[in-house]
């Protein structure tokens, strides 16, 4: 049984509804980044919420546990949410939710 959002990388903060998941292109197989939700796809990770591509594959692909593991991208993905924070598999803090602005935002360093 595949589980719901296995490659979760982050919150969209475009639409503030889904998560930004890894996914492959099922035209060129390249990894892309894309929400859950609004379908916007980003290319590289450091892309994420700020960079966005124009084109969009309709058909994206589940990548497989070698795809993640041969793009070191294990680390990035998230493995729990916890005490209101997204915590990665690396263990860095990406995000905490914000009461006042009822939304994920990046945790001051």
């Amino acid at each position: 049984m595949t589980a719901v959002y296995k490659y979760k990388v982050d919150w969209c903060d475009g639409c503030n509804q889904g998560w930004i998941e890894i996914k492959k292109n099922s035209i060129n197989h390249k990894i892309r980044f894309r929400c859950s939700e609004c379908l916007t796809e980003y290319e590289t990770y450091e892309d994420i919420n700020i960079k966005a591509l124009g084109e969009l594959d309709w058909s994206p692909l589940e990548p497989s546990d070698e795809d993640i593991l041969r793009h070191d991208l294990w680390r990035l993905i998230i493995k729990e949410c916890e005490n209101y924070q997204l915590i990665r598999n690396d263990g860095v803090i990406i995000k905490a939710w914000s009461k006042e602005k009822k939304k994920f935002i990046k945790p001051l360093h």
